[in-house]
């Protein structure tokens, strides 16, 4: 008989954490793969709207009711976070000038989607070498936000942390400053026990939000949010109110930076992930300026190339020409 048959699934997810552990992964659980009340959280958050117009989100909903829709041997969900906090100033412990535009704390540094990436094939491929487990690499499926995976339902079940009243997943003690990421895999491993909620009375996140974006706790109208506005929109300049985007030119974190279990939170260990200073505060007017091929230069590797020059661009200029009709400048601050 193999090690791997020998190996119960408490031992192979024990296994399975220490080869993330071992990859740089600063979380790991395991879920099961049907989570039947979050998809219909989901379903019933679509239907209302407040997907905008991401088409991806609600194409095929069925397929987000159970990972085995994606890949029908998976047995057990791994899920695993990276953390992506850093030093740099907030948003609002050091607002931007009147010339200077934000980007979020995600997008300042190298892309996660690549660099979280790298490091599920590593992990992979550590599986796939461990003979206590015993599946080849191939047999796995691994996604960063890239397929139909319920992501922080799956981080919740899989006792990584709760969602939030912001609707982001939040760990004791760490905070929400987190990549999410799952792998697909046919081994059997022993599911972690879910995180309850801790959010209790506070709504701090709630109160914080300059668009009024949650209807309710726990519940994200993606047509009012910034991130959506400046990050995902077509035509950010016709679906946003400039007079509440603030300095915001793609994504916000307002909602992030008052939550009080961010106050701890350990800045990441991955290098890459780590802001560059010109993507701290950079200047609206250079922004405002840059035709295609210098905005793939200005940012290389980059999440913020999840919009083009041309939105960027339009979202500064709205900023710039707002605080100009307003008759603020940096020399009256």
């Amino acid at each position: 008989m193999s090690a791997a048959a020998d190996a119960d699934p408490a031992e192979r997810a024990a296994r399975v954490k220490a080869h993330a552990r071992q990859c740089g992964f600063d979380l790991v659980g395991v879920a099961p793969p049907e989570l039947p009340d979050a998809w219909e959280r989901y379903r019933d958050a679509m239907a209302a709207g407040y997907g905008a117009d991401m088409d991806w989100l609600q194409a095929d909903p069925d397929m987000r009711r159970d990972v085995r829709r994606v890949h029908p041997s998976a047995r057990s969900v791994i899920v695993l976070g990276v953390s992506y906090a850093d030093e740099a100033p907030g948003y609002l412990a050091s607002p931007p000038a009147d010339d200077e535009g934000y980007i979020a704390r995600y997008a300042r540094g190298k892309d996660y989607h690549a660099h979280v990436r790298q490091m599920l094939v590593r992990l992979v491929r550590r599986f796939a070498e461990d003979p206590a487990l015993g599946f080849r690499s191939t047999e796995h499926r691994v996604f960063v936000d890239t397929g139909p995976v319920l992501e922080k339902a799956y981080a919740q079940r899989a006792g990584l942390g709760w969602i939030g009243k912001n609707s982001l997943l939040i760990h004791r003690p760490r905070g929400s400053w987190f990549f999410l990421a799952v792998v697909l895999t046919p081994l059997e491993l022993a599911f972690d026990a879910p995180e309850v909620d801790h959010c209790g009375s506070c709504r701090r996140c709630l109160d914080a939000c300059p668009t009024a974006a949650f209807p309710a706790p726990y519940v994200l109208d993606a047509r009012r949010c910034i991130a959506h506005w400046t990050i995902e929109s077509a035509d950010p300049v016709a679906a946003m109110d400039p007079e509440l985007l603030g300095q915001h030119v793609f994504g916000c974190d307002i909602c992030q930076e008052v939550c009080p279990w961010n106050r701890r939170a350990e800045p990441t260990a991955q290098v890459p992930l780590r802001a560059r200073p010109d993507n701290v505060r950079p200047k609206l007017v250079e922004l405002e300026g840059l035709d295609e091929a210098a905005f793939k230069a200005r940012f290389p590797k980059s999440a913020v190339r999840r919009t083009d020059g041309r939105r960027l661009g339009a979202v500064a200029r709205t900023i710039r020409q707002r605080n100009a009709r307003a008759g603020r400048t940096v020399a009256e601050r």
